[in-house]
């Protein structure tokens, strides 16, 4: 039974890894004047902008990080 969950741990990570996200594009959409969410593949980003900085939720995948960083500078 290990081996199986294994195994299919093992699938879901490659099918990942083969996934193409040159196609992604991250939306920004304004919710007020410190609150943003992106809308992209696989989920949504809450993104909260103040004097200090950026505080950002993400439940996006890791590729998408470059996209992600631009659609932020936008």
């Amino acid at each position: 039974m290990k081996s199986f969950a294994f195994i299919l741990c093992c699938l879901f990570i490659n099918s990942l890894q083969a996934q193409d996200f040159s196609d992604v594009k991250i939306l920004p959409q304004k919710i007020n004047d410190h609150m943003y969410m992106l809308t992209g593949s696989g989920g949504n980003i809450g993104v909260c902008m103040g004097a200090d900085g950026l505080f950002m939720i993400d439940d996006q995948f890791a590729p998408l990080g470059d996209k992600i960083k631009a659609a932020l500078i936008e």
